[in-house]
């Protein structure tokens, strides 16, 4: 539909179809499906049109005079949003709109640059507000409509296992918002680059209002924490609009969602619900029945629950010792609801709060007793010695994401890492049957752990390698992988040990860019590689591995990626890694190599730099003909 008279028109006799035979809104087909279904099917063959384009799309928009996507919405979504509404009315629970059946809708629709709240909003709040749609729940294995009138779903994207409507969602927040600040050649105070600012920053509005309604919890529940860490309640769905008790209580919040929603919202940290609960009594509180990762029905791992109340107190360390409405403290409702002393979160509320403990009356026996009375004969680990032999000191860890517009922020932590805890993490990061989830969760819980952090950078790089050879194969790791590898490299800027690494798993990861909204742009992945290389120019392995993530990531994103390097001054980290090992061979070929994918562009905006690279060039392709001789000189070609 793509004319307003024929949308209204269409609602229309839906409309007389369900005043004539109000079952019709539960009839199914031969196929199983409900009419609901058929306004899927439609958004789903849109977007299959949409990625056929895309696909054909040679040319870089770097041009904004013809803006990105440019296709009205509004008819469509005109006959879409009444409909549903009228359907939803008569049968609000014709359709279970959680899990990979709801992860597949909200993959599929477009970016919605209308003013807030835009057509494709709406139509979510509708299912939200009369469908039950919510991330709070995940459907069984298995449970998505397996076609829509003869549409198969594996055509349009299935969901990974390693994925979930919340990060899918965030991803395409993030992009948007990055895509809202882009800057161009001339000047950007002309009207189409205003008029393309303003759009994609109305699209990271409404994307964010999405994830807002699917945060909320789905009709016939409530979130009162009792004694023992279980929830009652009348049914009523209260507080549907605290934003981070939300976060909180769904279970599986992202990670680096969940920072941007406690950053942006600090003083809800602070306020209790109707039930006269905090976030953090929440968090302390859900067991592992009641967190269900979205999309696979498995309890999150252990520690996700340390990361959640260490962010949480964080942002309000006085809350650890808060009682909620029936004088229970966090730390009582963590121990009772069966967390671990460190990886389930029970040791950073103590920390916060030693007196809160004397609530719990622990027996001399209890695990929590027991775990505080061990303590490791230490000594220097492996890991230890890879890192250079330093101990953990203080410092700072920068917690914002690139383009997520949260405020940027530093944490000091704490002078040593128990050892313990670092063991413990270390050693899950490297099985061999540890998920990418699990991986991702550990860093996270762990980030002020440089040992943690190279070990699961070079574990993330392992699945990818192991995940298959194309694009939708790596990107099973890359959705959740890319932000922790960042996170990483952000966090441990001095430690070339996990630069590396970390390097290495993004050349890896690079084929992912623009697979299910993974952006090496707006994620800061490729302003933190050339970061890596600007801080260890002395040491030849980091500069390989970045010159190789560099390399990687502007093969699969083309001008746009090869532009943004530019950006960064990644031709000047480029020159400087030559000068700097003029004798090594590894490192000027794979900056030779780097080089020559970067300049291949025609449409990249790249600055005058053949002065400086020329010596450069020439130096190479004489010291090392074999391998240099060939791109040095393709790249002194396309400079000159």
């Amino acid at each position: 539909i793509d004319d307003v008279s024929v949308a209204d028109a269409a609602v229309a006799c839906v409309h007389a179809i369900l005043e004539a035979c109000p079952e019709a809104a539960s009839k199914r087909d031969g196929h199983n499906h409900v009419p609901l279904e058929g306004i899927f099917a439609g958004i789903f063959t849109a977007a299959k049109r949409r990625r056929a384009r895309e696909t054909k799309r040679t040319a870089d928009d770097e041009d904004v005079t013809e803006d990105d996507d440019d296709v009205d919405i509004s008819a469509p979504f005109r006959f879409r949003n009444p409909t549903a509404h009228l359907l939803l009315t008569r049968d609000p629970d014709s359709l279970l709109l959680r899990g990979k059946s709801l992860y597949k809708l909200v993959e599929s629709l477009p970016d919605d640059t209308h003013p807030p709240l835009g057509p494709t909003a709406l139509f979510l709040q509708i299912l939200v507000d009369l469908g039950g749609a919510t991330a709070a729940g995940a459907a069984a294995k298995g449970a998505a409509t397996p076609s829509l009138s003869g549409i198969n779903f594996d055509d349009f994207a299935a969901s990974p296992e390693e994925d979930d409507v919340l990060a899918l969602l965030y991803r395409r927040f993030v992009r948007q918002f990055d895509r809202s600040e882009r800057f161009f050649a001339g000047d950007n105070s002309r009207e189409e680059v205003v008029r393309h600012r303003e759009r994609w920053k109305h699209a990271a509005v409404n994307t964010f209002h999405v994830i807002e309604w699917l945060l909320r919890r789905p009709r016939g529940t409530s979130g009162n924490i009792g004694n023992d860490g279980s929830k009652s309640g009348d049914g009523d769905n209260d507080d549907n609009d605290l934003l981070v008790h939300n976060a909180v209580r769904v279970g599986a919040c992202p990670p680096d969602l969940l920072r941007y929603i406690v950053e942006t919202n600090l003083e809800s940290v602070a306020e209790k619900d109707s039930k006269g609960n905090l976030p953090l009594h929440y968090a302390a509180g859900a067991s592992d029945a009641d967190a269900l990762i979205v999309n696979s029905g498995n309890a999150p791992p252990e520690s996700y629950s340390k990361f959640l109340i260490d962010e949480l107190l964080y942002a309000y360390p006085d809350g650890a010792g808060v009682p909620n409405a029936d004088g229970v403290l966090p730390i009582v409702l963590a121990i009772e609801s069966g967390k671990k002393w460190i990886g389930g979160g029970v040791r950073s509320l103590y920390e916060a709060y030693p007196a809160g403990l004397e609530d719990a009356r622990l027996s001399d026996d209890h695990p929590i007793v027991s775990a505080m009375s061990f303590q490791s004969d230490g000594g220097d680990s492996v890991v230890t010695e890879m890192l250079g032999g330093q101990d953990d000191e203080e410092g700072t860890v920068h917690t914002a994401m690139d383009g997520g517009g949260g405020r940027r922020r530093k944490r000091t932590h704490r002078k040593k890492i128990n050892k313990d805890e670092s063991h413990d993490a270390i050693m899950f990061v490297q099985k061999p049957d540890s998920s990418v989830r699990d991986v991702v969760s550990t860093m996270w819980a762990n980030e002020e752990d440089a040992g943690v952090q190279m070990l699961g950078c070079a574990s993330l790089g392992r699945m990818a390698t192991e995940a298959g050879s194309s694009d939708k194969d790596i990107a099973s790791v890359a959705l959740l992988g890319v932000t922790a590898v960042v996170n990483a490299m952000k966090n441990h800027p001095n430690e070339p040990a996990v630069q590396e690494r970390a390097c290495a798993a993004l050349a890896v990861l690079a084929p992912a860019d623009g697979v299910r909204e993974v952006s090496f742009a707006a994620s800061g992945a490729i302003s933190s590689v050339v970061s890596a290389m600007q801080a260890h120019v002395s040491d030849a392995t980091v500069q390989i591995e970045a010159c190789r993530a560099l390399r990687g990531i502007a093969a699969k994103g083309g001008a746009e990626r090869a532009t943004m390097v530019a950006s960064v001054s990644g031709f000047t980290a480029l020159i400087n890694a030559m000068g700097a090992h003029p004798d090594d061979g590894d490192v000027q070929r794979e900056t030779c190599l780097a080089m020559e994918v970067l300049t291949s562009f025609p449409d990249a905006y790249l600055p005058n730099i053949a002065g400086q690279a020329e010596p450069f060039l020439q130096a190479a392709a004489e010291n090392f003909p074999d391998d240099c001789l060939k791109p040095a000189m393709a790249v002194r070609e396309k400079l000159l």
